[in-house]
């Protein structure tokens, strides 16, 4: 396993960018220094962070490509990555800022996504930015024949439910049918909903192509070096997400975006185990005075410690 050791100046730095979040502010400095290690001593980089899915995909238009050719029915010969954010048609459109956005050679426009928690609206949020593309491609004049299919990626370390059995599908491809034949009405849209808690294979050994790509989005955190069974072509993403190989603004920004509010649930795990490790009451208060000062609600509070909801309220 590689060292990725960090220096006292480091330190200082990063707890300085920990400090940012109020609700880290109180913890000792050797928490902060175990929020750090936790985050920037990984190997690598945890894609299923925005940061870091942009980072990684929409800084590098080869492995974007070797990506989406493993999604897309037709070859993908070229990548052009575009500025994310989409223009207003209005002055009072809601923004729409994607992970990455891009434009291959044929005219398809792609919409990649990665997302970490799920939403009642998700579904909807997905149509919004596909429709609002296609909806963005002609000017004054221009004819309807020159619209280009749209497709949005969602990467989600999450499930959803669906009406039929799902039992041993991992991806869902939503496209504009007629109900009862099955004709297909247009192709200008298809939404890819890459449902990664749905890959239970433990071994990259006789993996189909998106197969892999679950492994490794969902895995990556917990490689200690090449996994077996994982194809060469693979070397350069692993080269690419090395967190050591990260210029020192960049990890920074990685850290940054590991501890924000979105991912206060995953430092709040720290919390929890040290209040089981503990085993004492006043251990489980103090986890849970830290819960509550990051806004995690009394029930979720109430599992991780044990503690009644009438002795959280009283904190």
């Amino acid at each position: 396993m590689e060292e990725n050791n960090l220096t006292p100046e480091q330190y200082e730095r990063y707890i300085q960018t920990v400090d940012e979040f109020q609700q880290l502010r109180t913890l000792s400095r050797e928490e902060k220094i175990k929020i750090i290690d936790d985050i920037l001593k990984a190997p690598f980089l945890d894609l299923r962070s925005d940061w870091a899915f942009k980072y990684v995909f929409g800084g590098h238009p080869d492995l974007l490509k070797m990506l989406l050719n493993d999604f897309l029915p037709e070859p993908v010969e070229s990548v052009t990555v575009l500025p994310n954010e989409l223009p207003h048609n209005r002055p009072d459109d809601k923004n729409i800022i994607m992970d990455v956005l891009c434009r291959l050679g044929d005219g398809r426009e792609i919409i990649v996504e990665m997302q970490r928690k799920g939403h009642d609206s998700f579904r909807n949020r997905m149509f919004y930015y596909g429709a609002d593309l296609v909806s963005k491609q002609l000017e004054g004049g221009e004819y309807y024949d020159r619209l280009c299919p749209v497709y949005v990626i969602c990467f989600m370390d999450f499930t959803l439910k669906h009406r039929q059995s799902s039992e041993g599908k991992i991806m869902f491809v939503y496209e504009f049918r007629e109900r009862d034949t099955g004709e297909r009405y247009t192709d200008l849209m298809s939404i890819y909903l890459c449902e990664l808690p749905r890959l239970k294979k433990r071994s990259m050994k006789q993996m189909n192509p998106v197969e892999e790509w679950f492994y490794i989005l969902k895995r990556m955190t917990t490689f200690a070096e090449v996994p077996e069974g994982m194809d060469g072509r693979f070397a350069p993403l692993l080269e690419t997400a090395r967190t050591r190989q990260l210029p020192e603004t960049e990890k920074l920004h990685y850290l940054r975006a590991m501890i924000s509010e979105e991912e206060k649930e995953d430092i709040a795990k720290f919390y929890r185990a040290e209040g089981r490790a503990e085993g004492l009451e006043q251990g489980k208060m103090e986890v849970a005075r830290k819960m509550k000062e990051m806004d995690l609600t009394t029930e979720q509070i109430s599992q991780a410690t044990g503690l009644s909801p009438q002795a959280i309220a009283a904190l």
